[in-house]
């Protein structure tokens, strides 16, 4: 039997698991060291609630990852700068810009929603998951992480939780910025850009690009057969934004991104000695929006909008000629009005989004579908005295499909200035990607959507700009969709749950910027009692900047305990993996950067076969006009 050494975990395992969770939050809440509370600007979060919040105040298990936390990361892709963070794991086919899987609480990519400046990012093809390897984060202004189901507010995909990305905006006199960097596997990295406001019109304009030669990711070993070329990645990425507005409180705008990578991979086990595999996959977005202050209590936001992902399969040079061309588009119009009725904030809005994939390949097989998704949401919030309160609730209507409905339930209690109990109940739906239903080879028009029950229990601790949280969740999702390899066609084969403990912190300790996070979760397919594939039962990160002078040093440390994988090879063994970083400024505006990746050199793979990076050494130069 696959995965035979992975038993099904018993009621005492369980148990056990929970109370060793338990254990851990007061050794990390109450035992921080003297002297941690520093004065920090609080931090500032929208995708929680679709307004704006305090990091404090919100009630879902909220990150906020800022421009100056992305620099201070020296992170160049998106995975790269979420793999630190409370409950996330990777897996990727390679270097830099091979295919990358996520998971979020044990939610694979499919179950979690990705939005872009507002733009829901859906892939309608049989693998249904955004290429968040190809966002490199020069455009990127901040990111915003909120675990969990919250259906109830973003609609479907929104099972382990949702990311949105932030591209840069323009404000204050224009300034510009630009970065170069070069180091290992012929690596090279550019960007510059420039924003500001002129009188009502704020603007940003930025560019950027990646080339790497890479390396031959198939283990030589494990796979002899494949081609042991390098696997070469290029990346170009822009981004626009220009609003203007045309009486106080009354804004139209536009925003505009995307990003184009080529890339050569393996085979995966299937090619040959001198067969070459390339890709392209570009993603893009753009909105046109309104924003309007009708009044001091009430704010409008309508806004039209556009994501769209292009995949390109080309493996003509090889012993099977074969190529593919795929093309997804979501396009969506939302109208959402915010209202201020003390001490209630009332969210009210409805959305129609147009979900379509075109698809072709070179054996003439076509898939040409599309659907609608007109959806209603509602949701308020509020804080009486020591309390708080939020409640949320979305209807979906998929055309083909049952409609959904699903609901979010929040409560807080402020202990006392510093701490605060934290509860919510909550609901969530997945549909089934165009891809999924009507794939000529592996289709199935009679997929049901996924949909999941979650619970959590929290406390937050924060306290002079630093906070530290502790969630306890629990999570089943039912009608699991995936392959099945008995009918050749993607079903509805099982139901998953899991159960776990997040603990993440950041703030400043004795001068230092700090990010931590502890993950322990016990994802299981409920119909064998195995642990669900790639998932890891613990991850940990910990890292920090301290600035001495014109020197700003970091270090970062990540693990990832062991997961089960294939058949073939029905563990992957845990790993710890180091960087380093190094920052000298030169002058106020032009600093030398240095890092190095992989500090030990550790031999590791996230997936099965596919080598990963080894020591890598990068250097560079940053200005940023003041």
């Amino acid at each position: 039997m696959v995965f035979s050494r992975f038993r099904a975990p018993s009621r005492v395992h369980r148990v056990r698991f929970i109370k060793n969770s338990l254990a851990a939050v007061p050794l990390f809440l109450v035992c921080l060291p003297p002297g941690w509370a520093q004065n920090q600007l609080p931090e500032v979060v929208v995708t929680a609630n679709r307004t704006e919040q305090l990091l404090t105040d919100v009630l879902p298990h909220t990150t906020v990852l800022g421009r100056d936390a992305i620099e201070r990361s020296q992170a160049v892709d998106l995975p790269a700068l979420l793999a630190r963070e409370a409950g996330f794991q990777f897996t990727q086919n390679g270097g830099r810009g091979m295919v990358s899987t996520l998971f979020l609480r044990g939610s694979a990519s499919l179950q979690v929603l990705v939005l872009v400046d507002g733009v829901p990012l859906t892939k309608q093809d049989t693998t249904g998951a955004v290429s968040l390897e190809h966002i490199m984060l020069d455009q990127v202004e901040r990111v915003e992480i909120v675990r969990g189901n919250v259906s109830a507010i973003y609609g479907s995909g929104a099972v382990g939780g949702v990311i949105q990305i932030f591209t840069r905006t323009g404000r204050g006199a224009p300034k510009g910025y630009a970065q170069v960097e070069a180091g290992s596997y012929g690596s090279t990295r550019s960007s510059l850009g420039l924003g500001g406001s002129v009188g009502d019109t704020r603007f940003s304009l930025g560019v950027g690009r990646h080339t790497t030669r890479g390396f031959s990711a198939m283990n030589a070993i494990q796979f002899p057969n494949e081609n042991p070329d390098a696997d070469a990645y290029h990346n170009s990425n822009y981004s626009l934004a220009v609003s203007h507005e045309l009486v106080r409180g009354h804004t139209l705008g536009v925003r505009a991104q995307g990003s184009d990578g080529r890339f050569g991979f393996d085979g995966g086990g299937f090619g040959g000695a001198t067969d070459i595999f390339k890709g392209r996959t570009a993603l893009s977005s753009w909105s046109l929006y309104s924003h309007n202050q009708i009044s001091s209590d009430w704010r409008s936001e309508l806004s039209w909008s556009e994501g769209r992902e292009k995949s390109v399969y080309d493996a003509r040079l090889s012993a099977f000629p074969y190529d593919s061309v795929a093309v997804t588009r979501s396009r969506s119009a939302n109208w959402t009005h915010t209202i201020a009725m003390d001490p209630w904030l009332l969210t009210l809005g409805a959305e129609r989004q147009q979900q379509v994939i075109d698809a072709t390949d070179s054996f003439a097989t076509q898939l040409n579908r599309e659907r609608g998704v007109t959806s209603a949401f509602a949701g308020a919030s509020g804080a009486f005295g020591a309390h708080s309160l939020q409640v949320n609730a979305r209807r979906d209507a998929a055309e083909g499909l049952a409609s959904r409905t699903t609901g979010y339930v929040g409560y807080g209690f402020q202990l006392d200035k510093a701490w605060k109990l934290v509860t919510s109940v909550s609901t969530a739906f997945n549909l089934p990607p165009l891809g999924y239903l009507f794939d000529p080879f592996s289709g199935n028009p009679l997929l049901r959507p996924e949909t999941a029950r979650s619970a959590e229990l929290g406390m937050q601790w924060a306290q002079g700009g630093q906070v530290a949280r502790a969630t306890l969740f629990k999570t089943r999702t039912r009608d699991l969709m995936l392959y099945d390899i008995t009918t050749n066609v993607f079903n509805n084969v099982t139901s998953a749950a899991n159960q776990g403990l997040e603990i993440s912190y950041s703030g400043k300790a004795a001068g230092a910027d700090v990010r931590a996070s502890l993950t322990l979760q016990d994802p299981t397919d409920e119909s064998t009692g195995l642990r669900l594939v790639r998932r890891a039962r613990s991850m940990a990160s910990v890292g920090g900047t301290l600035p001495l002078g014109p020197w700003t040093l970091g270090a970062d440390l990540l693990y990832t305990g062991a997961r089960p994988d294939t058949a073939a090879n029905p563990s992957l063994p845990g790993r710890a993996l180091m960087g380093v970083s190094a920052r000298y400024a030169l002058s106020p505006e032009l600093a030398l950067t240095a890092r190095i990746e992989n500090l030990f050199d550790r031999n590791y793979q996230t997936a099965f076969g596919y080598n990963q990076p080894g020591r890598s050494a990068f250097v560079g130069l940053v200005w940023a006009q003041k």
